[in-house]
């Protein structure tokens, strides 16, 4: 069977309830419980972003008090109010390569995260190839015009790792595999920051048979909760020791228990739906295994709907290597929605275009009746490349245009 939630013990949990007690945003929602004989989990309430947000100032007070410093890191939000977290500047990075060793002392890695506006995948890679003894080139982001050159160059040093988000391994991947250049010589691929794609993993199953994933799983709040490793699905995590899961109606909630802790993380929502699973990697520690977002739903032309049912129809069409959603003036009374497809190259684009439409507004319940009657709502598009985040290198489900200055594609053919 599964393994099921074990208690956190009492002595872990009442260190924990009294490193948030010292933050006055929080303190009179959980002293209380420590005047308890006994207290579990269970009784405590679900800390969301909300309150976790609304306790920045007494968490940055607390952590001037620590006698560890602390990284100020972006989780989120937009430019004007950004969501903020609070990391050690050890960033646990013992605790988890103790359990999780992606990298060697003779590999030489390529960290392709994007570094700087409070970025943290960067610096946290660069730390885990540091205690590795590993060479580290810490390269960022780069833009596909200077991609060849920038490969050429690292192939140059010998590289044998990169480190990126799917959305980056991808495009990397189908530049070599478009240009006919050469890979490098990478045998391990290190990832984070979003789900390994269907996109993701058919080029790399292609173009690298014999590469080796590791994969990390949290978020900037938590910091890592979970390892994934070459003989594990990339859906599995385990679970690392500083770090205890529950599921509550197949909901996600952590609580981090390190002493280094800055953040209060007590039975965080942190937005996924999960199970506990037996991992085919053969290790006997508890796995998790994410099956996506606890918040999926969509309100589109007074229809909720899951953006997964769109983007899984449209990816079962032949031909279609990714899909992203592009919502146009969401919530007023003249909103838009583009498909925005990646199809495999001479693929006609206006035949596809009109099979994935054709497609979705029957198999999606109410969409095609949403749009009927106004059909310009609703567009399909092929694209050369998906919304990208500039600074975090994903590539998200849902795409809010105005937020993101994104413009409509220019029509190809079809539907409109």
């Amino acid at each position: 069977m599964p393994p099921a939630t074990a208690a956190l013990p009492s002595e872990t949990l009442r260190d924990v309830l009294a490193r948030v007690v010292e933050i006055p945003e929080l303190r009179a929602t959980y002293e209380k419980f420590l005047d308890l004989d006994a207290v579990t989990l269970a009784d405590l309430p679900v800390l969301t972003k909300e309150t976790l947000a609304g306790a920045l100032n007494g968490v940055i007070r607390q952590a001037r008090s620590r006698p560890h410093g602390a990284y100020v890191y972006g989780s989120g939000g937009t430019t004007g109010t950004p969501r903020l977290s609070l990391v050690p500047t050890g960033m646990f990075v013992e605790d988890i390569t103790r359990h999780w060793q992606p990298l060697a002392s003779d590999d030489i890695l390529v960290n392709f995260n994007t570094p700087g506006r409070m970025w943290s995948s960067h610096n946290f890679f660069n730390a885990v190839a540091h205690h590795a003894g590993a060479v580290t080139i810490p390269l960022g982001a780069v833009d596909n015009d200077e991609l060849a050159d920038w490969l050429d160059f690292v192939d140059q040093l010998g590289a044998t790792a990169l480190d990126a988000t799917p959305s980056q391994i991808a495009r990397i991947l189908e530049f070599c595999d478009s240009t006919g250049r050469p890979l490098p010589a990478f045998r391990k691929l290190l990832w984070t920051g979003e789900g390994y794609s269907k996109r993701a993993a058919e080029i790399t199953r292609r173009l690298m048979p014999d590469g080796r994933l590791y994969g990390v799983y949290g978020s900037t709040e938590s910091w890592v909760i979970g390892v994934n490793e070459p003989d594990c699905p990339t859906d599995t995590f385990h679970v690392v020791p500083y770090q205890h899961v529950e599921i509550e109606d197949g909901v996600v909630l952590v609580t981090n228990t390190h002493p280094e802790s800055v953040n209060p993380i007590l039975r965080y929502r942190i937005g996924d739906l999960g199970e506990f699973v037996d991992c085919p990697c053969g290790r006997p520690d508890r796995a998790l295994r994410i099956r996506g977002r606890d918040d999926p739903q969509l309100k589109f032309s007074s229809i909720l709907l899951l953006p997964t049912d769109v983007t899984e129809v449209a990816r079962a069409v032949s031909g279609v290597r990714d899909v992203q959603l592009v919502l146009f003036r969401h919530g007023q009374p003249d909103e838009r929605m583009e498909i925005r497809l990646l199809v495999q190259p001479d693929t006609p684009r206006e035949d596809i275009e009109r099979l994935v439409h054709q497609r979705v507004v029957t198999q999606v319940y109410k969409l095609g009746f949403a749009v009927g009657s106004a059909p310009d709502r609703l567009a399909v598009r092929v694209v050369d490349e998906l919304v990208t985040s500039a600074q975090t290198q994903k590539t998200p489900l849902v795409v809010h245009a105005e937020k993101a200055g994104v413009a409509p594609s220019a029509p190809v053919g079809g539907q409109d």
